[in-house]
């Protein structure tokens, strides 16, 4: 995943990078961010000594990528399924002539926002941990910019 920008900060190893929207996201609108003219900014490692101005090439590996986003979509979502599950499989024993659709889904609710919660609280570490954090690969000429 490469994608250019210009730095607009530089703290310690860090920069702030702010990028244009991939063409990928004007036909996505899943955030309402997709348009265009919308413009984002990140933190990347720069590794490379990139001065402020100067336009980068950015890059993340795609398996740490992927973790991220099972990290932040993926567990809150099996946490709510097997909530739901062991709901309904515990609930329908104890009361097998009672409606138990609706607790197991609360209990479903509630395994996915205790994963959420753990995963915020757990954020920090994730910040620090270079794997999840894209880095700064090169110094783009004006000719060469995306």
């Amino acid at each position: 995943m490469r994608q250019c920008g210009v730095i607009t900060q530089i703290k310690d190893t860090r920069a702030t990078v702010l990028m244009q929207r991939h063409s990928m996201c004007s036909s996505c609108n899943a955030c309402s961010m997709g348009h265009s003219n919308r413009k984002i900014e990140i933190e990347a490692i720069n590794d490379i000594d990139a001065q402020v101005g100067q336009w980068v090439e950015i890059d993340m590996d795609k398996q740490n990528f992927l973790m991220a986003t099972f990290i932040a979509y993926g567990i809150p979502f099996l946490t709510l399924i097997l909530g739901i599950f062991m709901g309904t499989l515990i609930l329908s024993n104890l009361q097998p002539n009672k409606n138990t659709e609706i607790y197991a889904a609360l209990l479903g609710f509630v395994f996915m926002f205790t994963s959420y919660f753990i995963i915020r609280k757990n954020e920090k570490s994730f910040k620090t941990n270079r794997r999840f954090i894209p880095s700064i690969v090169g110094i783009v000429n004006n000719d060469d910019r995306i």
